[in-house]
């Protein structure tokens, strides 16, 4: 019989950022004979309640964590667990990291936690709660070295509590027409070379740096243009991220050059036509991005930080550039633009990177021997029943 397995998630908008991608693929490509999938949210959403997702959902309603009332539905939750016979619980981001452990360790459900950033979200109170949680939770799963570095630093998780699975990727095919097409509903002809950056609107990354560098890159090449993916967001004076880089093009006198694609439901398109693959941020986990601009066979340039260069090495599949550096950036846009051989031998180096590490079915088979390994250390549940002398039951 399939082990019921549990997702934890705070919130579920849909399948277009990097965690919530890797979260649908890693449900779809369950093996349902060894693992029966379902997912509860705290809190719902459009997309949730047209059912889109591949397994079952639950709202928790769930939407300020320090109240009794949440304590208790969560307990309620648990125990209702326990009654169905689930075994694991797997949360996916920060709040259900917070309080979910505790109470699946008192009931006797195994907790495993996914890390996925660089811990751009800790404050002093999350990490010091944080700390107290961690002998509570089973294995944490990190998608590079560098992140687990961080979990153990930060929430002082041991390193053999800490195991890392890299993102996986499935690989799409799409013919030129569609590309093509897809561009020149932004006004893209089809001789323009095309910087790209596939990235949400944050000032975490550094979207600022990327267009002072095609500034300097658009004197030398003017027919260049600058293709930007991703939803807007809030800058941290409370602004429109969005007005405030479409500002910055202005004022470098490149705005007619710039294009803001918006959010899209499939990238992949759009990659395919970019000349140069870029992302600048300032702190990285594993970049889906930078996955997807490899299986598109793009040449990339990216920030020296995080799990970046786990997945590119410089010189070899792709540039890595210091953080905030415009003129590094602009200095290897311009040589990848100026020598299609180097472009082309990079991209392809990169292509074949992603393909013999980074497939969705590696990263699925890797998740479910984890999933074996934290059921086969034998720990029995029930704890608190014993402690009120019940019988004990594993």
């Amino acid at each position: 019989m399939a082990t019921k397995i549990m997702y934890l998630v705070d919130h579920y908008l849909g399948p277009q950022a990097g965690t919530e991608k890797q979260l649908l693929q890693l449900v779809q490509y369950l093996d349902r004979s060894r693992y029966e999938p379902s997912m509860t949210v705290f809190r719902g959403s459009e997309y949730i309640e047209r059912n889109l997702f591949p397994c079952p959902v639950r709202v928790l309603g769930i939407t300020k964590l320090a109240s009794i009332r949440t304590v208790l539905r969560i307990v309620r939750y648990v125990l209702t667990l326990r009654r169905e016979g689930y075994r694991l619980v797997h949360c996916f981001f920060n709040d259900s990291s917070l309080i979910a452990p505790f109470f699946l360790w008192l009931f006797g459900i195994r907790a495993l936690v996914s890390r996925r950033d660089m811990g751009f979200w800790y404050t002093p109170r999350n990490v010091a709660v944080l700390r107290l949680v961690a002998p509570f939770v089973d294995r944490y799963v990190a998608n590079s070295q560098a992140v687990k570095r961080i979990v153990q630093q930060q929430e002082w998780a041991p390193s053999g509590k800490v195991s890392v699975i890299y993102n996986g990727y499935v690989l799409h095919a799409q013919n030129s027409s569609e590309i093509d097409d897809a561009m020149k509903l932004f006004g893209i002809a089809g001789e323009d070379p095309v910087v790209g950056i596939v990235a949400n609107l944050k000032p975490i990354k550094r979207i600022d740096t990327l267009i002072e560098a095609f500034a300097l890159v658009n004197r030398q090449y003017p027919d260049a243009r600058l293709a930007i993916v991703g939803s807007d967001n809030l800058s941290p004076n409370g602004t429109s991220m969005l007005a405030d880089l479409k500002g910055l093009a202005y004022r470098l006198g490149i705005h007619e050059r710039v294009i803001f694609m918006g959010r899209l439901d499939n990238p992949i398109f759009y990659i395919n036509r970019f000349a140069v693959a870029v992302l600048c941020s300032e702190s990285e986990g594993f970049s889906n991005s930078i996955i997807e601009y490899m299986q598109a066979g793009r040449p990339i340039i990216c920030t020296d930080t995080g799990g970046n260069p786990e997945l590119v090495q410089d010189g070899c599949n792709g540039f890595l550039i210091p953080v905030g550096d415009s003129g590094a950036l602009a200095d290897r846009l311009v040589r990848l633009l100026s020598d299609s051989a180097l472009a082309c031998r990079l991209g392809e180096a990169a292509r074949k990177t992603v393909q013999s590490l980074y497939t969705h079915t590696h990263m699925v088979s890797e998740q479910m021997a984890c999933y074996d390994d934290v059921l086969s250390d034998g720990r029995s549940g029930w704890k608190f029943y014993r402690w009120l002398g019940r019988p004990r039951r594993c």
